[in-house]
């Protein structure tokens, strides 16, 4: 019988950070399905960090997870985990309204602006011109370095004494008032509190926790990469390019470009394969926006991002269990909002106020507490 104070459900982005907050305070166990922690979302990230990205929800997690992805603890890694990028927000002239609406709620972060047409292609010479208004400039989009990230959180929990468990799957708990008595596929477990981190599994973790599932939505994300058009301009450092509506986006990778159509397609949990329909998409989108010709796609892979019905995490005790936490639904911006949401979910299950740094932010704990779904029911 293995014995721990914590036992994390996954051992993705969400799991190992937040092991990672945990280790030095108590013991800590992580467990995942996998073979490889991280195989079915963490690994198959886009890989960028941009706080114009994800809505005034996600913004705050964002900006306070910059200084840790700019500067991370001594040791925690022997790379840089972001290498400058810039985003453009692209805008035709019937979403310019929109666009500058959303400026708007953006002004507070630093460098962020409205740029004209000309700009925009200046910027991004390869775009097509005849489509585009304007953009809105984030200068401090950055590339991420999801692996080096995701293995500094394993990494430094081991070192303080986590431990991970792979190939090992959770089958029941039942919670006696003080431990949670756990069933795994290798043998059994004591925990002081269960952390569900489980991401597209998350709702089943629940149920087999006797815990109320919260209708988390596992969404498949496709992502293609191919070769810079010949006879076209191509800057393998240049710019992020988001739609002003998030329909898609691109940005230069190695030697060619990663695209997404940004899909959402409702999905069960499951090793998440890419559609055909939705590669065509995402190099449709390229060449409308480009007028540039794919000439072939190099590679094509699909992930889950798991959402909560308002598109914000799900990050807090349960509301019928005392002694279970809920960590999911970070959707697609859980890596790099991770150093913030994995700081206030620790403070929040060791009972400490929350660092200064997360609330000169704006992070509210409440915008994310499991409690507000009954608010949502009621409604």
């Amino acid at each position: 019988m293995t014995e721990t104070d914590f036992l994390i459900i996954g051992a993705g982005i969400a799991g190992a950070g937040i092991a990672y907050r945990l280790a030095s305070h108590a013991r800590v166990l992580m467990m995942d399905m996998e073979d490889q922690a991280g195989y079915h979302t963490t690994g198959r990230s886009a890989a960028f960090y941009a706080e114009t990205y994800g809505g005034p929800k996600l913004q705050p997690l964002t900006t306070a997870s910059k200084a840790f992805l700019h500067t991370p603890p001594e040791g925690f890694t022997d790379t840089p985990l972001i290498n400058p990028m810039g985003a453009i927000h692209i805008f035709r002239e019937d979403q310019r309204r929109a666009a500058e609406e959303t400026f708007k709620s953006l002004v507070a972060i630093e460098g962020v602006r409205l740029i004209t047409r000309d700009e925009v292609l200046r910027r991004a010479p390869y775009l097509d011109g005849s489509l585009i208004a304007g953009g809105i400039w984030d200068p401090d989009c950055g590339n991420l370095d999801v692996a080096a990230l995701h293995q500094g959180y394993l990494r430094a929990a081991k070192q303080m004494g986590a431990a991970l468990t792979l190939g090992d799957r959770f089958e029941a708990a039942a919670y006696d008032g003080q431990r949670w008595h756990v069933k795994t596929r290798t043998g059994q477990i004591k925990a002081r509190y269960l952390v569900n981190s489980a991401g597209a599994w998350a709702d089943e973790v629940a149920r087999r926790a006797g815990v109320q599932a919260l209708a988390l939505e596992p969404l498949r994300r496709t992502i293609i990469t191919i070769p810079a058009p010949e006879g076209r301009p191509f800057d393998r450092h240049g710019s992020l390019i988001v739609d002003a509506d998030e329909d898609f986006y691109f940005k230069p990778e190695g030697e060619g470009y990663l695209i997404s159509p940004a899909d959402e397609s409702l999905s069960v949990a499951c090793d998440a394969q890419p559609e055909m329909e939705d590669v065509a998409m995402a190099a449709d989108y390229f060449e409308r926006t480009t007028g540039a010709k794919v000439a072939r796609i190099d590679a094509k892979w699909a992930g889950l991002r798991t959402f909560a019905r308002d598109k914000a995490p799900v990050v807090g005790f349960a509301s019928d269990s005392p002694a279970f936490f809920w960590n999911a639904g970070q959707g697609g911006y859980g890596i790099q909002t991770s150093p913030a949401w994995s700081d206030m979910a620790a403070s929040l299950l060791l009972g400490y106020s929350l660092p200064t740094y997360l609330t000169h932010a704006g992070v509210r704990p409440e915008v994310y507490a499991p409690a507000r779904f009954g608010k949502l029911a009621a409604e």
